[in-house]
């Protein structure tokens, strides 16, 4: 019985991760929807991250219940339940820059396009290596470790990346400052899910190697 109660735990972290995955690939779409000047899909993709995320918070809570009420995974409990509660900061962070450009509908230059899909890319290659890094916790910690050193790896490219952008932002004397700095805020929003997927794998390194 406890064997099945520990295999439906772990169906529901994969669930979770799987979210988070969707949450991800909409993002990038989100993205070329709103350089295309397709706002009416921006709005619906962000309702779908704002529901997938919703589902991520009550998966993590059911998660985190069932571990302390029926004693599962008492070696492991520690550090799953942090790792849940750190990768769950990620769709939260996704969803919020979902609405951001959602609403505030930044004027970005079409110039800056290539580059904000790039910084997006490397994100989400962060993401999905993180990702493929705490599946694999259950499994093989030898691969968890890999994985996120790998994220670190991506990290770096996001935050040159980044650096070009605010670069080429605040080289641009067509645009005034506050528009200069409303450009700035989307490239940090959107580089601190790197950040994040990066403290996160940093943890996970920890957790693997002491286990």
């Amino acid at each position: 019985m406890l064997r099945n109660h520990q295999k439906e735990l772990i169906d529901s972290i994969n669930i979770f991760l799987d979210n988070i995955l969707k949450i991800n690939v909409l993002f990038k779409t989100l993205l070329e929807n709103y350089f295309n000047k397709k706002f009416q899909e921006v709005d619906k993709i962000t309702n779908e991250i704002s529901e997938l995320e919703s589902q991520c918070d009550k998966i993590r809570r059911d998660v985190e219940r069932k571990i302390y009420q029926e004693t599962l995974i008492p070696d492991l409990r520690g550090d799953v339940l942090g790792m849940l509660e750190n990768l769950d900061k990620i769709p939260g962070q996704i969803q919020a820059n979902a609405h951001s450009f959602n609403t505030e509908k930044p004027n970005v230059d079409e110039e800056l396009n290539s580059n904000f899909l790039k910084l997006c890319d490397y994100a989400s290659e962060c993401i999905s290596l993180l990702i493929d890094g705490s599946r694999n916790f259950f499994i093989d910690k030898k691969v968890t470790i890999e994985k996120c050193l790998q994220v670190s790896k991506v990290e770096s490219r996001a935050d040159k990346v980044s650096t070009e952008l605010k670069n080429i932002i605040f080289s641009n004397n067509d645009n005034g400052l506050a528009t200069k700095v409303h450009l700035r805020y989307f490239v940090e929003i959107m580089d601190e899910v790197a950040n994040l997927s990066e403290d996160v794998a940093d943890r996970l390194i920890i957790s693997s190697s002491k286990n």
